[in-house]
């Protein structure tokens, strides 16, 4: 079964209340080595747009969404977390499953539908609130049993349609939907040769919830010893200072920042996070890769801004809805305004 490839623990799978009653279609991954061979030749050129980490706010996906339809793109890909936290499940998972080709698993949507592992109490108590709303969700039962099936059915990973060598998880190449790849990571080399050594060219992955570029650089001396280096673009917003006219203006964090992605070196991706940025930086953070033919691909990465002040009051009235026996903390909508 997909899900249990995500990297949840033999142990942890066994305290999950069953399995979802749809279950998910298996996926075949991909053999993967260390190629280094040239990205593949496109005939047209492919405008991927990346989103992650939506978690059930809708004012900042329907913002996103907006943007992305004015960059006209080919195609959107969320990498996962389209719940969880957020105070609008089901209006997320309805503009995902209509507005993008392609959707992952994300470690809250697993939670939302099973039962909460290894969660703080605050995540634990909304992925409850989220499963309840899931599940009773009225009048439209049709609407509810759709939702339901299109989380049970995502996929924890796969390799793009367009382009095999483009490997899409929600947490990394080795751990498909609960590792961790921090901007700080970096510095574990032996980390980023576990999770480098799974794939061939570029790595898209989410969960961290901050827009970062990590490039692997593979050399051979003259005597044929390999050399491999590292290097991390983007980070956090104060790693981002830019002067303004008066010389003391910042720039967003990650806001219109084009990378160019080398042949010849191996890349991880992360878009940040639409509806829950935590790199200091309050607006909805997502990205966009090209896929041009004879030409390196390259990623931009967007900053979006919405209303959270309206996401912060949806959160507070979950505390008078009687019929619930779970709440969401306002502590997830306050923390939207320091983007951390």
């Amino acid at each position: 079964m997909a899900w249990a490839s995500g990297c949840w623990s033999g142990s942890d799978l066994g305290r999950l209340v069953g399995t979802p009653p749809n279950p998910p279609i298996p996926l075949t991954i991909h053999p993967t080595g260390p190629s280094r061979g040239p990205f593949p030749i496109r005939s047209t050129p492919v405008r991927l747009a990346l989103i992650s980490d939506i978690h059930s706010n809708s004012e900042a996906l329907r913002a996103v969404l907006s943007e992305i339809a004015e960059a006209k793109v080919d195609e959107i890909v969320c990498l996962g977390d389209i719940i969880g936290y957020g105070p609008d499940p089901l209006n997320c998972i309805d503009l995902v499953q209509e507005h993008c080709s392609l959707a992952l698993l994300g470690n809250h949507d697993f939670a939302c539908r099973t039962q909460p592992v290894n969660f703080n109490q605050v995540a634990r108590e909304a992925a409850l609130w989220t499963r309840f709303k899931l599940d009773t969700a009225w009048p439209d039962d049709a609407a509810r049993e759709r939702r339901i099936r299109y989380i049970d059915h995502l996929p924890v990973r796969i390799h793009h349609p367009r382009d095999s060598r483009l490997l899409c998880v929600h947490g990394s190449s080795r751990c498909a939907t609960n590792e961790y790849v921090f901007p700080d990571d970096l510095q574990d080399a032996m980390k980023f040769d576990r999770l480098f050594e799974r794939f061939d060219n570029i790595c898209i992955e989410g969960h961290t919830h901050m827009p970062v570029v990590f490039e692997q650089d593979l050399r051979l001396d003259e005597e044929g010893t390999e050399h491999t280096s590292y290097q991390r673009f983007l980070g956090y917003r104060e790693e981002m200072r830019s002067p303004g006219p008066d010389g003391t203006g910042t720039i967003r964090g990650a806001a219109n920042v084009t990378l160019r992605l080398s042949e010849g070196k191996k890349y991880i991706v992360n878009p940040g996070s639409v509806g829950q940025p935590r790199d200091r930086d309050s607006w909805a953070c997502w990205a966009i890769m090209e896929l041009v033919e004879d030409q390196d691909p390259k990623v931009s990465f967007r900053r979006t801004y919405y209303d959270w002040h309206r996401v912060l009051e949806m959160i507070r009235r979950t505390e008078h809805d009687d019929n619930c026996p779970y709440q969401l903390d306002e502590f997830l909508g306050t923390r939207l305004e320091r983007g951390f």
